[in-house]
């Protein structure tokens, strides 16, 4: 699909402004509706406790390292400047989404033209999903974006040696990184992978400086946050100390009970888990951990039945059954409508694109690892949506390479 330039850019534009409207809507509606939920997980408290008493703390006097630190900083920056408004965060997740799709559409413009950004921009501007969360206090969209910038970032990786528009990326993609990982530890291993694809994609002259530049503000970001875990702690937390209790639960519990008050009723008969609540949140999280890998040896058949079964969930295309502020009806229609097709579309991209993987690796390196370490650890729906703006693309490109093929087919005698 060929474009005049100037046509492309109004069609791009008046798919942001109509992803802005649905976002500011469903905002408004969740406002009055009463859904917005400030203190969710804990951010906006850690956040509020960093400008009330300059404590990184959930409780009074006692420091914290349950929720890593770039979204609750986020939080308290933007409360330092407009007052604690949660409207504002709210106001600025719809902004960030946008971002998002604008960078999409700049990133693939790049890997499959015109036709292909656009359809992919105004797909993601309707994703039900990424509408709902621009509304809570969930750090969905703040992962989103950063993972966005990572990867139309990786689009430049491969760049010629005296480009400075490669060396440039690399370092941009090694900061989105640093904010991504500092989100979620759970993505590091992604980050991670997606910096050895760089090594992989850039000429073979400039990969040691692009790694340097990629890797140095990853490690200084994660280097500083784990020596502030140790002075706090007195133990090496890379990332969070809340893994061991997710990972824990996710292997104690049944994965049809996962989310549901069944869940409660099993980890509180767990005598472990119990024992664990009452020591200090670096230790019980420790022990947990060393808990979760006697259950793995002990039980290795099941393990990997619910490894299994928690890569099958991270991409279900609809939500299991539980107790939801919408109609289950109307979200598994939504689905349907969404991700039913988005997802096996874009794997199929991902496939029919192997080959060009390493013009934009931090895609495909985020959705291996992503996958690989939330399907064995806890598999939550939501916990892919960093990676939907990618699917979507690929999605939409694997769409026009098929019915590209097909007219081609219907063409020949």
């Amino acid at each position: 699909m060929s474009l005049e330039p100037r046509r492309a850019r109004r069609l791009a534009a008046a798919a942001l402004a109509l992803g802005l409207v649905l976002r500011f809507a469903y905002a408004w509606h969740g406002h009055h509706a009463g859904y917005l939920p400030t203190s969710s997980d804990g951010y906006e408290t850690i956040a509020q406790s960093l400008l009330h008493r300059g404590e990184y703390a959930l409780e009074p006097g006692r420091p914290t390292s349950l929720r890593e630190p770039s979204f609750p900083l986020y939080i308290a920056a933007v409360y330092f400047v407009f007052g604690e408004r949660p409207g504002a965060i709210v106001f600025l997740n719809c902004l960030l989404s946008a971002a998002t799709g604008f960078l999409l559409w700049r990133t693939g413009r790049q890997l499959f033209g015109e036709g292909v950004a656009l359809a992919a921009l105004f797909v993601l501007m309707i994703h039900p999903q990424s509408i709902y969360y621009c509304a809570y206090f969930f750090r969905e969209t703040w992962l989103c974006f950063w993972f966005a910038v990572l990867f139309w970032s990786s689009a430049s990786w491969s760049l010629p040696e005296k480009d400075a528009a490669g060396r440039r990326a690399a370092l941009i993609g090694g900061c989105a990184a640093a904010v991504f990982g500092l989100a979620n530890s759970a993505v590091l291993p992604a980050c991670g992978l997606a910096g050895l694809a760089l090594l992989a994609a850039a000429p073979q002259t400039a990969r040691r400086y692009r790694g340097l530049l990629y890797f140095a503000p990853l490690l200084l970001a994660f280097g500083a946050w784990t020596a502030r875990n140790w002075s706090v702690h007195g133990r090496f937390v890379a990332g969070s100390t809340h893994g061991g209790e997710e990972f824990y639960q996710a292997l104690i519990v049944p994965p049809e009970d996962l989310g549901t008050p069944r869940q409660t009723e099993i980890v509180t008969a767990s005598p472990v888990f119990q024992a664990a609540v009452r020591l200090p949140e670096a230790e019980a999280n420790a022990v947990l951990m060393k808990e979760s890998l006697r259950w793995i040896a002990a039980h290795p058949a099941l393990y990997a039945s619910r490894a299994l079964a928690g890569f099958l969930k991270y991409w279900k295309p609809w939500p299991y059954r539980r107790d939801y502020q919408h109609s289950y009806a109307l979200l598994v229609l939504a689905s349907l409508l969404s991700d039913a097709w988005i997802i096996p579309l874009g794997f199929a991209g991902l496939w029919l694109f192997r080959a060009r993987w390493r013009e934009a690796p931090a895609l495909p390196a985020g959705i291996l690892a992503m996958t690989a370490v939330y399907g064995a650890v806890h598999a939550v729906i939501r916990y892919r949506l960093p990676l939907v703006a990618g699917m979507i693309l690929l999605a939409c490109a694997a769409a026009a390479r098929l019915l590209s093929e097909r007219r081609l087919r219907g063409r020949s005698p």
